[in-house]
């Protein structure tokens, strides 16, 4: 073996630890960024901030979707499909779950209780029933809003999730029935194909709101997949970094699709994950799942209670407080007991060759199975 292949992983993405990296820490800063992206609609400042094509929000939605592909492919190539599902189950589902719950049983009457309005036991029922599937169908519960900026959901986080889990589902079947030398190239493919749907819906192609939604979100995730696909030939150097960032730039200041930046955003979300020295935020605890699913119905509990009132910064830090108690509860009460039933497993793991193009790491060592970072 020459010196140059020996030396290669330590120069690429092959050299990511999945015990030792920012990724659950860049995870949380989009979480946050989420807040403050809707912290404009729902305290009645205006609307989502829009950077380019994409609102903040939105650019961080696409950082975990693409944060996601990369883990949730080393997870699928160590795993066989039932392992795989079923981890990828407890991983959000339970969660989702009791998260509904909570709206449609506790902030939905403290919502009547603040603001008045009309709610009985069956629309929570109805709420939580209606959107049981992951597709959110039922915004609202009751008549318990009326008297907040944004009227429209208790929720408007949760919908991702649903697209989240098809690219789980997509990604679990790809890897079964794809061999795989071939599975880097189908995986290309599929981020090309998706990507040019989307810039055609972008440029006025008729189609259903959901396939938009699907087509702008899901070239993210398969752009995670394909880098680690490849990771033992994409450099982790400053210089691409840069290169990557400036795209991003140039992208959002143009105003074209952001769609286009699904490669160079998921190498950026990768570098940082390896040279930031965050590696203890989140390592052990990781709440910004649930710092995702409980800061909007938080801040319309806060716009309720006028937080809104003192301006925009302070309703911003209002809800990042208050949600991080919520989000820690969602770990250790919901979250974490969940993952201990990922071992109820049926048989282990296959012993596959190979995690994909070029690959150097052995299948077996996933940054979605181990570790400190863990496909949310």
């Amino acid at each position: 073996m020459s010196a140059a292949v020996c030396a290669a992983p330590e120069s690429t993405l092959a050299r990511f630890d999945p015990r030792h990296n920012s990724l659950n820490a860049l995870r949380l800063v989009l979480a946050v960024l989420v807040i403050a992206s809707h912290a404009r609609p729902l305290g009645g400042f205006g609307p989502d901030p829009r950077w380019g094509d994409f609102t903040v929000g939105t650019w961080a939605v696409a950082g975990f979707f693409a944060i996601s592909g990369w883990l949730i492919m080393g997870s699928r190539l160590s795993s066989s499909l039932g392992g795989y599902l079923w981890r990828r189950f407890l991983r959000i589902y339970p969660a989702f779950l009791v998260c509904l719950g909570v709206v449609g049983f506790g902030f939905a009457p403290l919502g009547l209780a603040l603001g008045g309005g009309s709610y009985g036991v069956l629309d929570g029922v109805r709420y939580v029933g209606g959107n049981a599937l992951l597709a959110i169908t039922q915004t609202g519960v009751g008549d318990t809003l009326n008297a907040v900026p944004y009227p429209d959901a208790w929720n408007g986080s949760l919908w991702t999730l649903f697209y989240e889990a098809l690219c789980y589902l997509m990604v679990g079947l790809i890897v079964t029935v794809v061999t795989r030398r071939r599975l880097p190239a189908v995986m290309m493919f599929g981020l090309v194909g998706l990507t040019a749907a989307e810039l055609a819906i972008g440029a006025g192609l008729p189609a259903p709101y959901a396939l938009h939604l699907l087509t702008m979100l899901v070239p993210f995730f398969f752009a995670g997949g394909v880098l680690f696909l490849y990771r033992s030939r994409i450099p982790v150097t400053v210089p691409l970094a840069g290169l990557a960032g400036a795209l991003c730039l140039l992208i959002a200041l143009t105003g074209v699709n952001g769609v286009l930046l699904a490669v160079p955003l998921a190498y950026l979300c990768l570098w940082l994950g390896d040279r930031l020295p965050l590696q203890t935020l989140g390592a052990r605890n990781d709440i910004s799942y649930g710092v995702y699913i409980y800061a909007f119905p938080v801040q319309q509990i806060l716009a309720l209670l006028d937080v809104q009132r003192a301006g925009l910064v302070v309703f911003a830090l209002a809800a990042i407080v208050s949600t991080v108690p919520l989000a820690a509860l969602s770990w250790f009460a919901v979250e974490r007991p969940a993952r201990r039933l990922q071992l109820l497993q049926l048989r282990p793991p296959p012993q596959e060759g190979g995690a994909g193009a070029g690959s150097t790491a052995p299948a077996t060592r996933s940054p979605g199975t181990s570790g400190s970072t863990r496909a949310r």
